[in-house]
């Protein structure tokens, strides 16, 4: 696992339980992320530096350092996604390394400080694939706007009646428990879990599938270029060779000829109130 160094924003690389305390960032991509291989430069490139994602990174590493971090972890720039090797390791370790996490700074990038209720609901952060186990995964996790201020309870209520996690119970449909504690993660069927990523996207259609490892505690080989469809069903194949859950079969699709296993996790929309 690669950490970045908060004051000095090297990386440097740790195995098993040497590894630091750390921090470490959920956020969307944009244009202009920074890279492995960008980074790991010494010196970084003065033209790398003058782009929006390395001022993001240099501003999760400077809170990050303020809360007592020495090291911190962003997935832009943590992962060599050139060796095919290490992000499959990466993205099988991913649910592990947010909830070894002493921390989650949740950066909302289109959220403008103050904020306002509607920006907070509608941030795309909540609209993305693999945003959702690392929210699950994080039992400690604070919120910042575009500014880096943090969003706290009383943006939405006088009186603090809309509590963060509530707020972010209900616009995700997780169960406040799960969030306020993963290992109630397990206590939640199938199609519960999988109507929590109905509505969510990825840039890469496979990783709608390879993005609902970690909650369902499996590991299957990352084959980009197999569609969506072949990703899913080998997900749910996997799924029902580790357990007796039936309810991987609650699901609808305008689609008759699908068979038992659902084509994508869309056809578990709407599903969360019925089980």
């Amino acid at each position: 696992m690669w950490l970045l160094n908060t004051t000095t924003l090297h990386l440097k690389e740790f195995s098993g339980s040497t590894k630091p305390a750390y921090a470490i960032l959920s956020h969307t991509w944009f244009e202009s992320e920074v890279l492995f291989h960008e980074i790991h430069n010494d010196p970084v490139d003065e033209k790398i530096k003058a782009r929006p994602g390395f001022s993001k990174i240099r501003r999760f590493c400077e809170l990050a350092k303020s809360r007592g971090f020495d090291y911190g972890w962003v997935d832009s720039c943590c992962i060599d996604k050139r060796s095919s090797a290490e992000l499959s390791e990466a993205i099988g370790s991913m649910f592990a390394w947010y909830r070894d996490a002493d921390i989650c700074i949740v950066y909302l990038e289109d959220v403008p400080a103050p904020v306002k209720l509607n920006d907070f609901k509608n941030a795309r952060w909540f609209t993305r694939g693999w945003t959702l186990q690392e929210l699950i995964a994080s039992e400690n996790r604070s919120f910042f706007a575009k500014d880096w201020s943090e969003i706290v309870d009383w943006y939405f209520g006088p009186y603090g009646e809309l509590d963060m996690l509530t707020l972010v119970a209900k616009i995700t449909g997780v169960k406040a428990s799960v969030l306020r504690d993963s290992h109630k993660l397990w206590a939640c069927c199938i199609a519960e879990r999988m109507s929590w990523a109905s509505s969510r996207q990825t840039t890469r259609p496979e990783d709608r599938a390879y993005s609902l490892m970690g909650l369902f505690d499996i590991n299957i080989s990352i084959q980009y270029g197999e569609g969506l469809q072949k990703a899913f069903a080998r997900l749910q194949k996997e799924i029902l060779r580790t357990s007796f859950d039936d309810s991987i079969f609650v699901w609808h699709s305008q689609d008759t000829s699908s068979g038992l296993l659902a084509q994508s996790p869309d056809d578990f929309t709407g599903l969360l109130v019925l089980i």
